[in-house]
This record gives structure tokens, C-alpha cells and sequence, in this order.
């Protein structure tokens, strides 16, 4: 069986919104599952000893104006969110508990995190009290924030944060496939291609 494409995100990354949708069909089309997971970005860049990728006013200027493009470039809904640079190891705790106890839920509810902060402006950082959150869980207030809190979902994100670290994430969305890494939403033509060559290495799809 083909191995699954490793995606990593950070859930206030807009950039792993956009990639998200079509990464899902890429990897239906090319019979791979999709493994997500969740990191806390700025940790992952620390380690890697990368600095703010926003920490220039021109270079800031410069991703705001591209993230508006980038929305029309996929065709999806987007809006800034009110509080645009959040901690999301909440959301991230959350998505590593369920995903441990309930993998089939865990896609709609990593696609309901991103829905909720970059279409409908909602606060992540406190997932508990987002309404389409309890909604695929099915969990109350008080069930999420046991999640959040306890032990599963603090030592998941923490391995993952090192396994990104491990497989040299330098940002979000961060594909790998077989290995090889992808950043950015704009290579997904790329990842598309990889796969291509992979099934067929002469360039040809079987």
C-alpha cells in the first residue's frame, strides 16, 4: 500500500487552509491517505533556527496582499481574522486527543479548525467555544477542555512538534511524500507531479 503524505500545519496557518481542499483530493485521487498533523509553528521554527516569517514590515505587507490573492487564486472563502496571530496548541491538543481515540472525525475537525478561523472569523484558541467544534465531536464545553488538558493530547502534539523538527518542517502547510518535502500551498503542481512520477517513472500514469 502506497504511504500516506504527511501534512503538517499549524491551524492559524492560512496557507494550510488554501492547500488543504485540493492536498484531500490529490491524495483520493492518487489512493493515499492523508495524514495531518497539527503543530505549534513557531516551536518548529525556533529549533530550526528560523526567524518570524512576518517580522519585516515589507515582507508582512507583502503576505497580507498575498493571502487575499492566494484565496482568489483557490476559489475559497476567506477573511482576516480578528486576531490573526493566535497560540493554537488548544486547537492542536484537541485535534492530536480525538484523532488518538476517534481517526475517523479527525479530518472534519481538522477542516471545521480551519473553517472556523479563516472563513467565519471564530476563536480557535479556545476551540471549547466554537459551536461548529462541538458539532463534529459531538462534545460539550467542558468534555473539549478535558481534552484539551489532558495527557493524550499534550504528549501527541509535543512528539509531533519534534518529528517535524526531525523531518526538517520549515513552515506551514509542510508535505511530505515518500519522504521529500513540499512547502507551500503553491507546490502543490509539484506534489502532483512527484506522485505522477512515483506511480510511473517513465512520466507516464499507469
Amino acid at each position: 500500500m502506497a504511504a500516506p503524505i504527511r501534512f503538517y500545519l499549524d491551524f492559524a496557518s492560512p496557507y494550510a487552509y488554501f492547500a488543504a481542499g485540493r492536498l484531500r483530493a490529490l491524495a483520493e485521487a492518487h489512493g493515499r491517505a492523508l495524514d495531518i498533523r497539527p503543530v505549534i509553528l513557531w516551536a518548529v521554527l525556533k529549533a530550526q533556527g528560523i526567524g518570524d516569517p512576518m517580522g519585516s514590515d515589507a515582507r508582512k505587507a507583502y503576505m497580507l496582499a498575498d493571502m487575499e490573492r492566494s484565496a482568489d487564486f483557490f476559489g475559497v472563502p476567506f477573511r482576516f481574522p480578528d486576531a490573526f496571530r493566535i497560540s493554537t496548541h488548544r486547537a492542536a491538543r484537541l485535534f492530536h486527543a480525538v484523532a488518538a481515540d476517534r481517526p475517523e472525525i479527525a479530518e472534519a475537525l481538522a477542516t471545521t479548525l480551519l473553517e472556523s478561523f479563516f472563513v467565519r472569523g471564530e476563536n480557535i484558541a479556545a476551540p471549547e467555544e466554537v459551536a461548529a467544534v462541538r458539532a463534529v465531536t459531538g462534545l460539550d464545553g467542558a468534555a473539549i477542555t478535558a481534552l484539551i488538558e489532558g495527557p493524550v493530547g499534550r504528549d501527541r502534539l509535543e512528539a509531533t512538534v519534534r518529528a517535524a523538527i526531525d523531518d526538517g518542517v520549515v513552515g506551514s502547510p509542510f508535505i511530505l511524500v515518500e519522504g521529500e518535502g513540499f512547502f507551500g500551498a503553491d507546490r502543490l503542481p509539484q506534489i502532483e507531479w512527484r506522485l505522477g512520477r512515483i506511480e510511473d517513472p517513465r512520466g507516464r500514469r499507469s
